[in-house]
């Protein structure tokens, strides 16, 4: 299950975005885990990727795939400038679109 760190500024692991993207990028994944502390049931890291995936979909355009845990590995092909790896609190986030 998800659970909110205490710490909640996003720490940066590895960006290929502009930062205006990027900060855009934090601010949804933020919006997106912090709406979790209101929720009644239990709520997972796939539901947090779906939220974030959605969103940038619609705000940025193109197929974004979401990634959100605690610990995996990954290899990745992405579109130039669309790939974002941070952490809030202990929660992974990796963002990128391809396609």
């Amino acid at each position: 299950m998800a659970e909110v760190a205490p710490s909640t500024i996003p720490r940066v692991n590895y960006s290929e975005m502009t930062e205006s993207d990027q900060n855009a990028a934090m601010e949804i994944a933020l919006n997106a885990l912090k709406s979790t502390e209101k929720s009644e049931r239990p709520v997972y890291h796939k539901d947090i990727a779906q939220t974030v995936k959605q969103q940038l979909d619609t705000t940025r355009g193109g197929t974004w795939h979401v990634i959100v845990g605690t610990s995996y590995g990954c290899f990745v092909s992405h579109e130039t400038k669309t790939m974002l790896h941070f952490f809030i609190g202990n929660v992974a986030f990796l963002l990128w679109r391809h396609g």
